[in-house]
């Protein structure tokens, strides 16, 4: 278990960080005298839709999901929270609770900022502000395109698109030109996405397999054919 001082140089470390470096030094030091080092187990929940927006959230390890239903419980939104990151931005400055639920998809590790002190010293450092604004629009944009992206094609192609989101999204380059998603992902997880069943998505992967596109051990992605991906997700 970290010390005080460790813990206290750890969020030293925040202060470089795009979403925290034009506070002031003021500014910085209030938000982190609210911050707190959390470690959560994989498939703890964070928050439900519903709770009370009451602490935003920096991950330092691991990966974080986001997923709202709709109130027939049928699937609606998912997203994916990596390292480095602040979450969730669409909640800063809007309504009392949140409308996801976020859940650890590993072991992870996060700073909680009280909700309250994070929105109250944003909205007094203009510069950091329209940082926030600029992010939040280009996860719109992006959002906007990947509804786009998965209407009007077939279970194949949407298959085939959800594994090409998640290689944009999660992967990174790794030897001789592949890209190697290192969270686990599993069949379920690109059938949600997707909209596909199960076995649909389990078919679909193994014939992919056969054509030497992918690899699927251990519920680890690694995308053998990058180009064959890239051509999906620039349709």
């Amino acid at each position: 278990m970290l010390s005080i001082q460790e813990k206290v140089h750890k969020s030293d470390t925040l202060k470089h960080k795009t979403v925290f470096s034009a506070f002031t030094e003021a500014e910085f030091k209030t938000v982190q005298k609210g911050m707190q080092l959390r470690q959560y187990k994989k498939g703890q929940v964070l928050f439900d839709e519903g709770d009370t927006k009451d602490k935003f959230f920096y991950l330092i390890e691991g990966l974080v999901k986001l997923e709202r239903y709709d109130e027939s419980a049928v699937y609606m939104y998912t997203d994916y929270v990596k390292e480095d990151r602040l979450f969730p931005y669409g909640e800063i400055f809007s309504g009392k609770v949140y409308r996801y639920t976020a859940y650890a998809l590993t072991d992870i590790q996060l700073y909680t900022i009280p909700a309250m002190l994070f929105e109250e010293v944003l909205a007094g450092n203009r510069e950091q502000l329209i940082y926030f604004y600029k992010r939040l629009a280009d996860i719109l944009i992006d959002h906007e395109e990947r509804i786009q992206y998965f209407v009007g094609t077939s279970a194949a192609s949407r298959i085939v698109k959800a594994l090409a989101y998640l290689m944009k999204e999660l992967g990174e380059l790794s030897g001789k030109g592949k890209v190697v998603i290192s969270y686990p992902i599993t069949v379920c997880e690109i059938a949600t996405i997707s909209g596909c069943s199960r076995e649909t998505v389990g078919n679909k992967i193994k014939q992919l397999k056969e054509m030497g596109k992918l690899e699927h051990e251990h519920k680890i992605l690694t995308f053998k054919d990058v180009d064959y991906f890239r051509e999906y997700s620039e349709d």
